[in-house]
Order: C-alpha cells, then sequence, then structure tokens
C-alpha cells in the first residue's frame, strides 16, 4: 500500500470503495448491461495505490462490499483482506492498466451489454 495518509482514513477509502464498487454491479444488472456474470466495475481507493474489482464467476446476486477484491495496481491481490480467497476478474489486468497509466481515472467499467451503442469522438460519429 503506498500512502502518506493516516491508515485509519486508508482503510475508511477501502471500505468505502467496496459498498460503491458493489452497488455500482447492481447498477450493471438494473440496466441490463451484463449478462450472467459477465463484465465488472472495479473503483481506485482515493490516497492509495490501491483498487477494488469483483471476484471472478460469482453472481451479480452473491455480490456484497466483503467479497470485492483489493488489488495493487498491477493487478496482485492484496493478502489477508477480504475477498482475497477468490479469484479477481479475468479483467483484473486490463483494469490495472487503466489505473497505472492514467492517474486522474477514478473507476472501470466493462459491460457485456446486448444493446447497441453511439458515440462520438473528436467530432466524429461511430456505433457499436
Amino acid at each position: 500500500m503506498s500512502t502518506t495518509e493516516d491508515p485509519n482514513s486508508v482503510e475508511a477509502a477501502i471500505a468505502a470503495t467496496r459498498i460503491e464498487v458493489a452497488a455500482l454491479h447492481a447498477e450493471l444488472v438494473r440496466y441490463g448491461l451484463v449478462v450472467w456474470t459477465g463484465g465488472n466495475v472495479s473503483g481506485r481507493v482515493p490516497g492509495a495505490d490501491l483498487f477494488v474489482i469483483k471476484p471472478s464467476g460469482v453472481s451479480y446476486d452473491d455480490l456484497a462490499p466483503e467479497n470485492m477484491i483489493l488489488c495493487d495496481l498491477d493487478g496482485n491481490v492484496i493478502a489477508g483482506t477480504p475477498g482475497s480467497d477468490r479469484s479477481p476478474s479475468s479483467d483484473t489486468a486490463a483494469h490495472a492498466y487503466v489505473y497505472r497509466n492514467m492517474p486522474d481515472v477514478g473507476g472501470v467499467v466493462h459491460t457485456h451489454s446486448t444493446l447497441r451503442w453511439r458515440g462520438r469522438r473528436g467530432g466524429k460519429r461511430f456505433r457499436v
């Protein structure tokens, strides 16, 4: 854990991030953005070089803050923390890459939506 903050505030930030990430997974289901166990959300822990991500293969109905997985920015699971007995999402390395290389990013969402999506970037329209 790399931080200059009080360890108690880091622990509070980890707990808050676990709660937020677990709640956001429920939103993925609510809006039909995921199928089965595919897709995930992760959140950067403020004040530390850590992020929280969902465990691999766990049903969205079974997700809770205490089974979210705490990882460092290389994607390594932090042993001895709640959820560390499970495997992290198979997308953990991609999430870690984003957090390592984009310090302004606070969260990553990966969906397996059956919906089509349109967007605009740099003035150009595109469809997926």
